[in-house]
């Protein structure tokens, strides 16, 4: 006689799946629609002129919540995919949760979203927010600022912006509503939800430590009081030998913040050398120390391990019923090229396949820290584990 274990019989509460318009869905939708439903859409940007299959998902779960942004390429369980759409779905069953949106029209009204976000879903029971933005119009390290503000430091912070194969392609899934210029967030209420988060690199210093000596939001002008151009140009060169246009994507800079157990990634956007200055792909805090970084594809897939091995420190990983929401930074499939795909399964190995896992490449990652607040981080792959017990 066959015994039944205890995965015979539990019931299953999450789930993921996929799209793409030579296959359709990958299987057919699961019957978890309910009020404590949380569903999170990745989708390559073209789903946002020929909507059908989120339309589908939507009329689907009526009753769920629902989640998710632009990406060019999206993981599910493992698998990169391209023009494709993921889904991932978990059902709660003693854990409220509460989904809210706020309009971000530009960087000046980021903090302010960020706070309006925050004032909706306080609760004393509130114990983690997953917050998507688009990633153009959105200055990320307001929106936390802001939402963090209005929260207990001890709520989880995990999320990504919104990104796309161009500037003008983002958008957001906001309660069933595609949008733009949004700001997205939702949260979980109740003492048996868990919201772990874990951030990993795999980048390493080269160069000298600097002093950031004049900056303005996402602008370093001045690095130990000469032009930062020089500085980087000096740094990198020195390096590789060629000039700063091949070398930005795979040379970032660290930033080092007080009081912060782990160092935060900026992404050089562009370089003005009429002028001395470097635009960010995030802010950059004067007096703050930095150093030039780089890297390889294959020190880039030690990140995932370092992610992964950050996450068994804080949680025991869970065999089942569980949904892993992966954001990597856009900037990584730069250095990874082909080997982007073994990003996505080196993922979904670590964390066991028993968790139902999705993932998107963001313009930016956002992640709580053990020993500070919440930062935007570049280059990163962040993971964010949630389940109920």
């Amino acid at each position: 006689m066959r015994t039944f274990s205890h995965l015979d019989i539990e019931e299953q509460t999450t789930d993921t799946l996929s799209y793409d318009r030579d296959n359709g869905w990958s299987k057919s939708f699961p019957e978890l629609d309910s009020k404590n439903t949380l569903v999170v859409v990745f989708a390559a940007h073209e789903y946002c002129d020929s909507p059908e299959p989120l339309l589908e998902i939507c009329n689907y779960f009526p009753e769920s919540k629902i989640i998710g942004c632009s990406s060019p390429v999206v993981i599910c369980d493992g698998s990169l995919l391209e023009g494709a759409i993921a889904v991932g779905i978990i059902q709660f069953k003693d854990t409220q949760i509460r989904l809210f949106s706020a309009s971000v029209n530009g960087f000046e009204t980021s903090k302010r979203a960020g706070q309006q976000l925050g004032e909706q879903l306080t609760d004393p029971d509130l114990q983690g927010v997953l917050i998507f933005a688009d990633g153009v119009t959105t200055e990320a390290t307001e929106l936390v600022r802001g939402l963090q503000e209005q929260l207990p430091p001890e709520v989880t912070i995990a999320g990504g912006l919104a990104s796309s194969h161009s500037l003008n392609d983002a958008w957001m899934l906001c309660d069933s509503e595609l949008k733009r210029f949004q700001a997205c967030a939702v949260g979980f209420i109740g003492n048996k939800v868990e919201l772990t988060r874990a951030t990993g690199g795999g980048w390493r210093l080269i160069g000298a430590e600097c002093q950031a000596t004049r900056t303005a939001g996402r602008t370093l002008f001045e690095l130990d009081g000469e032009p930062a151009h020089e500085v980087y140009q000096r740094q990198v060169g020195r390096e590789m030998g060629f000039g700063l246009h091949e070398a930005s994507t795979r040379y970032p800079f660290t930033v080092r913040l007080p009081n912060l157990e782990m160092q935060i990634v900026r992404d050089v956007n562009s370089v003005d050398e009429a002028s001395g200055a470097i635009e960010l792909a995030g802010d950059i805090p004067e007096g703050v120390t930095v150093q030039v970084m780089t890297t390889t594809a294959d020190e880039i897939l030690d990140g995932v391990d370092e992610a992964i091995e950050r996450m068994r420190s804080k949680t025991i990983l869970p065999q089942h019923n569980a949904l892993a929401i992966c954001v990597s930074c856009a900037g990584r499939r730069t250095v990874l090229l082909e080997k982007t795909r073994e990003e996505a399964a080196l993922a979904y190995d670590g964390l066991g396949h028993g968790i139902h896992q999705i993932g998107m490449y963001a313009f930016g990652e956002i992640s709580t820290t053990s020993s500070g607040p919440p930062q935007v981080h570049n280059e990163t792959i962040t993971m964010g584990l949630i389940r109920e017990y």
